[in-house]
């Protein structure tokens, strides 16, 4: 229970780096932070854009590899990210993410990680 907790610390800190200048840089609004979907993403420079990859990735393959050493079956997202994107970069991933906001503008509404799931890793996952 308690690697799972520091596996959510890891995360959280990636995504507070990754969006801490995004965030203050953006008018206030209702909610306490901004969901990173289409409209968060496409607003987000390049640097920040693959800071949030790199974070997010980090801390699932920081998940992926404890599962496996305490023979545990990692979870079919953190599987999916490790297998499918393996061979992809942070700038190759970025791009896919606005080309699909770019085709898709009615759906800025998905969130990113949403994005990537269905319409990066599933389609290229050989499971």
């Amino acid at each position: 229970m308690k690697k799972f907790s520091c596996l959510s610390i890891f995360l959280l800190m990636g995504i507070i780096f990754a969006f801490s200048n995004s965030c203050f840089a953006q008018k206030p609004n209702d909610r306490p932070g901004p969901d990173v979907d289409g409209k968060v993403w496409m607003n987000s420079t390049e640097q920040e854009k693959e800071s949030f990859l790199y974070g997010a990735s980090s801390a699932i393959v920081l998940e992926y590899h404890v599962r496996n050493k305490h023979s545990e079956e990692p979870s079919r997202f953190v599987r999916g990210w490790v297998e499918a994107l393996k061979d992809m970069t942070w700038a190759e991933l970025s791009n896919k993410v606005d080309m699909y906001y770019r085709n898709n503008p009615e759906k800025m509404h998905r969130h990113v990680f949403e994005v990537i799931w269905h319409e990066i890793i599933v389609p290229n996952w050989k499971q």
